[in-house]
């Protein structure tokens, strides 16, 4: 049966994304959000590659839409960082200090969803508009099903197996008596995950101006659905994520008063709601500093530098990476790390970290939104996500294997590194492409009218 989905799942994938690149995306988010708990419900080896196969197939239809010259102007400065990225893990392919199907999994881990960096860049004001109307819908649908696992438990939904073993090993909400919420996703981290990630595209399209009254109820809907989803997820990592991104979204509004109010209304509807139920609030431990130092001392001092030091050209692809637990027994010297830049350096060794963060660096070096920009907060917010998910990867690991978080969080890393200067000469270019057809309809013309 998973077999066909995957089959079903990377046609549907391809057909609409050669229609739209928008629609295609949208689809392939919507399997990401679907993946969790369809792969608990048949939990074969084939339900593990249901969305590398959804990938694959908006992949295949992306090769076939030849990009414009605005979305050229847009990815020409990320294009060969994301090259080098994807060349070093397959150079490191090659060299069999792991099994083949061990390295063939890691090098999926490392670069297969590294394209949609492209894909944020490429996207224009519009399609950055349509796609966060459809992702609005996306998240209420998950958090209409996070609500009935709220309120009817988690079994209903998740069966007990393998694939569900992290689900069940989540029960440290209200005194240890609740599960953490994971709605249709693998597990409670990539719902907040995912939610957080999402939160730039639908705060940026609430500030556009030609919205409809309908979009903004819709939006506005999926803005208190997604931050409650964080809250019902219990993850104190991602609640961090969202607050941040939530001040400093209120604090980037200085136009309009209007905007102020309305933060404050969802603000204390979000908190009036939290305040009457106990499983909301894990993130009140985060007063207990000294649990928050021992939880990230943990994570960054786990044997780092002696990793480094033992492993400096790496353990091999897949060495670090979560492989399925059928495949878990043919990794050589399995060495356990908590945090991503551990799991780049028992990869890919110290010339893949280095990488790495040169990357990081040059991202956030990157020139801030124009203040002519309409989707100039939208941009903003893109970055502070990319600063605390990307440059705080000490902390946990699962960075670019988190479905279909990861996919939302290159989405804004492409965001932020298009190019600036794209907003304000798309109109040239697209007067360039105009003037380019119309010669062509002329010489057409000319030869014909030769001809005769």
């Amino acid at each position: 049966m998973s077999l066909y989905l995957c089959a079903i799942a990377a046609a549907l994938c391809f057909s609409i994304g050669q229609r739209s690149l928008v629609k295609g995306l949208i689809v392939l988010l919507g399997i990401g959000y679907v993946y969790g708990i369809t792969r608990a419900n048949f939990p074969d080896s084939y339900s593990h590659f249901l969305f590398d196969a959804a990938v694959l197939g908006f992949y295949a239809a992306l090769l076939l839409r030849r990009m414009s010259l605005a979305e050229e102007h847009r990815v020409a400065s990320i294009k060969p960082w994301v090259e080098l990225l994807i060349a070093w893990p397959i150079l490191v392919f090659i060299i069999p200090n792991q099994d083949f199907s061990v390295r063939l999994l890691g090098l999926r881990a490392n670069i297969l969803l590294l394209p949609f960096i492209i894909v944020g860049a490429r996207l224009d004001d519009t399609e950055k508009y349509d796609a966060a109307i459809l992702l609005a819908i996306l998240n209420l649908a998950a958090f209409v099903v996070g609500l009935a696992e709220f309120s009817t438990g988690v079994e209903s939904f998740f069966p007990h197996n393998q694939v569900s073993e992290l689900v069940y090993s989540s029960k440290d909400v209200a005194g240890y008596s609740a599960y953490r919420i994971p709605s249709t996703f693998i597990g409670s981290h990539a719902y907040a995950g995912t939610m957080v990630m999402s939160l730039p595209l639908l705060i940026g399209a609430l500030h556009q101006t030609n919205r409809r009254v309908l979009h903004t109820s819709l939006l506005i809907s999926a803005l208190i659905a997604s931050l409650l989803g964080v809250l019902l997820a219990a993850s104190r990592s991602h609640f961090i994520g969202a607050a941040a991104v939530v001040v400093v979204a209120i604090f980037s509004t200085r136009t309009k008063g209007s905007h102020l109010v309305g933060w404050i209304l969802v603000l204390a509807t979000i908190g009036w709601l939290v305040s009457g139920e106990q499983r909301l609030q894990r993130f009140t431990e985060l007063r207990d500093t000294e649990m928050v130092t021992q939880r990230i001392a943990g994570s960054v001092n786990m044997g780092f530098f002696e990793l480094a030091a033992t492993f400096p050209f790496g353990n091999g692809l897949g060495s670090g990476t979560h492989i399925p637990y059928f495949l878990s027994a043919s990794v050589r010297n399995p060495v356990g790390i908590e945090n991503e830049f551990g799991r780049i350096v028992l990869e890919l060794g110290l010339v893949g970290l280095g990488l790495w963060v040169a990357f990081i660096v040059w991202l956030l070096m990157q020139p801030g939104p124009l203040p002519s920009d309409p989707w100039s907060i939208g941009r903003r917010l893109a970055w502070v996500v990319s600063l605390i998910y990307l440059g705080l990867s000490f902390a946990g690991t699962g960075l670019l294997t988190s479905i279909p978080q990861t996919c939302l969080l290159l989405l804004n890393v492409g965001w932020v590194a298009a190019r600036r200067s794209a907003q304000r000469s798309e109109s040239v270019l697209s007067e360039k492409n105009n003037v380019m057809a119309q010669g062509a309809r002329l010489r057409s013309s000319a030869v014909q009218v030769g001809r005769i």
